[in-house]
């Protein structure tokens, strides 16, 4: 595998520099052409709509303009974030109360929805009520609100007579879901992103997504402020930290009693248009940090900053850079535009990206000026930072662990189970039809997909000879942009016209195309095997390491695939569906040959492959028969559990609110259909009984059909055939 590996990273080396029209006597290759084709493919179509949305921005003359401006990017955010609940009691409990000097302490819980619970700290000045009153959402630490430049925020501001109250977001704090305080280690991985990422991509398929929940604790801590006596009503903020920074952004952009607000290293800069440099690190931020489909609105981080205006808005940072400090400028200007500069600011820390004493307190004397009409402190006060047990809500610093109330994957559970709608029963053949066209104007639909070009180009590049068959080696286009690889294997002396087999396997083409493999085998019966690699995998693969050094078990969320996943949500289309798509221009390539038989093809699948075979022959009636296998047993799997180790790659947004993957497989009836050795959650072989029980509708459906024999689950399959 490594030996292969480094022959690939060879090719793509050369094929970087190459500046002829041959390498080494062959034909040019498309991969030479564009060695970065799916990340050039997807930038290209993201930075063409900012480009578009920056055309329409420019137009903005007036303050009107920018009101009307401002509505319309709050309408679509809270569209992207699905709306919220409405409100239910809060239902607070004050753990325990504990006084210092000049404040006290107060370990509070409320209910930001039914049953689940939001944990916190209240700070209560010492002195004469109302107060001005903060919340503060933490940044991406383990230990949130108890982690001790986050405390020795919320100590200088209740010092300087603010009410403050810091609380946990899911994932982190006391709300963490794999952290045992029995042992004191985490399960999955120390960085709470994790906990982000792992149900938000779930929740996509749901119809829902995590930034909803967490944008909503934050409005239910308002509420509690509100019900507060000690608070003034009228003079509510909101400061944050990095990924709290973000939270903050989105917070104030939606919730208009945030009456002033300070966004701390938390994305201030435009997110497109993107560049990739060429070996770049390439990954997504935590999924909550991303609004899909933001990018169809031209909803940019500057557009939610100026959503804030007029409102006081203070941007901080590590360090200014050309980044930030157009950003700021686009955002300076709005509040220009607005009639009130003085309240949109921006300060730097010169220090590494952090809570510092310096930011601490630029945050202070913001929130002063603004809240309170006066100036904050010269200096940073003394005092010293509470141990995490001091502040505890739970009685080990876990509700999970403590058995309190739901955890996102509990309400993810329940919601699953719902899930997806109940479908009638195809009664005959003309109810089969039905549900069948039904089904594909569904998966179109979800999956965007478009209609192709009509020419493939077909670009052939090396015939290699092997024992009793050869090898064609060629590229055919998908769409404009997109090529696809493909290794055809055609035996000697074999009459024609032959049976066409297509393959597809998340590995590439070249995993099962070597000597002694399983396409030579059939091959050597004298069948055409045809091989693809869809856009990204394979020898399309992107020639970037993912990003940072999450290398773990669960460094899938945050890998290469999942950005390119995330960049396609963000202009409404959908990764899986363009490479189902490509399946498909690979059976229009199989079936345009002249030494195979006409009408239809037989189609495999491996790994994520299974799930395009699968979608493609749903779609596609020139599929005669179906092998899918290790493949997602269904998306419920995913649903039912708190990890996986499934990409992002194979997820489609509201899925599950439509259908799974049984019925998309009952799609393919009455033709043959062989499920092997489904897998689970975490990749391993799912149990029969499970599968069977999974895939009951989809049998019942064959039975109906008359072809109850052309369906069947296979555990544990080798080399399966397709005879």
């Amino acid at each position: 595998m490594n030996a292969l590996m480094r022959r690939r990273d060879l090719l793509r080396a050369g094929a970087g520099v190459c500046l002829g029209p041959r390498l080494f006597g062959r034909p040019r290759s498309y991969l030479e052409e564009s060695p970065d084709m799916l990340l050039d493919y997807l930038t290209g179509r993201l930075n063409a709509l900012a480009e578009n949305w920056d055309r329409e921005r420019a137009k903005i003359r007036t303050r009107e303009d920018l009101e009307n401006r401002n509505r319309f990017v709050r309408e679509k955010f809270r569209a992207m974030v699905h709306g919220f609940p409405d409100r239910t009691p809060l239902n607070p409990v004050v753990v325990r109360t504990f006084e210092r000097n000049g404040y006290h302490v107060e370990n509070l819980m409320f209910q930001s929805r039914p049953n689940f619970w939001v944990t916190g700290n209240l700070y209560v000045p010492s002195g004469k009520p109302p107060y001005p009153a903060v919340i503060s959402p933490c940044g991406h630490y383990p230990e949130a609100r108890m982690y001790p430049e986050y405390q020795a925020v919320y100590i200088n501001l209740v010092k300087a007579g603010f009410v403050v109250l810091a609380y946990d977001p899911i994932g982190q704090g006391e709300r963490r879901q794999y952290w045992n305080p029995q042992t004191g280690v985490t399960e999955v991985a120390s960085a709470s992103t994790y906990e982000h990422s792992m149900p938000g991509q779930v929740l996509l398929m749901m119809g829902e997504d995590l930034t909803h929940y967490r944008i909503w604790d934050g409005m239910r801590a308002i509420d509690y402020l509100e019900s507060r006596p000690e608070v003034d009503k009228q003079r509510i903020g909101c400061a944050g930290h990095s990924g709290g920074g973000t939270l903050t952004l989105f917070i104030s952009a939606l919730d208009e009693r945030v009456a002033c607000a300070v966004v701390n290293e938390g994305g201030t800069s435009h997110r497109w248009p993107v560049q990739f440099r060429a070996g770049s690190r390439v990954g997504p931020s935590d999924v909550e940090q991303n609004l899909f489909p933001a990018a169809l609105y031209g909803a940019d981080h500057c557009d939610l900053h100026v959503a804030i205006a007029p409102r006081p808005l203070l941007a901080l940072i590590e360090d200014y850079s050309p980044r930030f400090n157009a950003a700021a400028e686009h955002i300076r200007e709005r509040y220009r535009q607005f009639g009130v500069p003085e309240k949109f600011a921006t300060d730097e820390a010169t220090d590494p990206h952090a809570w510092t004493p310096k930011l601490r307190l630029a945050t202070t004397r913001w929130l002063s000026r603004w809240l309170y009409g006066r100036p904050g402190p010269e200096r940073e006060p003394d005092f010293e930072v509470e141990e995490p047990e001091k502040l505890y809500c739970t009685p080990n610093g876990s509700l999970r662990y403590s058995q309190q109330g739901d955890s996102i994957f509990s309400l993810i559970l329940k919601k699953q189970a719902a899930l997806p709608p109940d479908r009638a029963l195809p009664a005959g053949k003309s109810d089969l039809e039905k549900f069948r066209a039904a089904m594909r104007e569904e998966i179109i639909a979800l999956l965007h997909l478009r209609k192709p070009g009509a020419s493939l180009d077909v670009r052939p590049l090396v015939t290699t000879p092997r024992k009793g068959y050869q090898v064609e080696k060629l590229e055919f286009v998908s769409e404009p942009g997109i090529y696809i690889p493909v290794w055809v294997f055609v035996p000697e002396n074999a009459r024609t016209p032959l049976e066409p087999t297509l393959f597809v396997n998340e590995a590439g083409l070249e995993a099962d195309g070597m000597e002694f493999g399983l396409y030579e085998k059939l091959t050597r019966r004298g069948k055409l095997v045809a091989a693809i690699d869809v856009r990204g995998i394979g020898r399309t693969r992107p020639p970037h390491p993912p990003s940072s050094d999450r290398t773990n078990e669960f460094g899938h969320l945050f890998d290469v695939e999942t950005a390119m996943s995330y960049m396609a949500w963000f202009m409404d289309a959908s990764l899986f569906g363009m490479r189902v798509g490509d399946v498909i221009r690979g059976i229009d390539y199989v079936l345009s040959r002249s030494d195979v038989s006409p009408g239809s093809v037989r189609l495999a699948g491996k790994g994520a492959g299974a799930l395009w075979a699968l979608y493609a022959a749903a779609l596609d009636d020139r599929v005669a028969n179906v092998v899918a296998e290790r493949g997602l047993l269904s998306y419920r799997t995913l649903a039912q559990v708190d990890r996986y180790t499934h990409g992002a790659g194979i997820f489609v947004r509201d899925v599950l609110l439509h259908f799974d993957l049984p019925h998309v497989a009952a799609a393919i009836a009455d033709r043959g259909l062989t499920i092997a050795s489904p897998v689970d959650a975490m990749k391993r072989a799912a149990d029969p009984r499970i599968a069977a029980a999974t895939y009951r509708w989809t049998a019942a459906v064959y039975e109906r059909a008359g072809a109850a024999a052309r369906f069947r689950i296979v555990p544990g399959a080798e080399n399966f055939s397709l005879a």
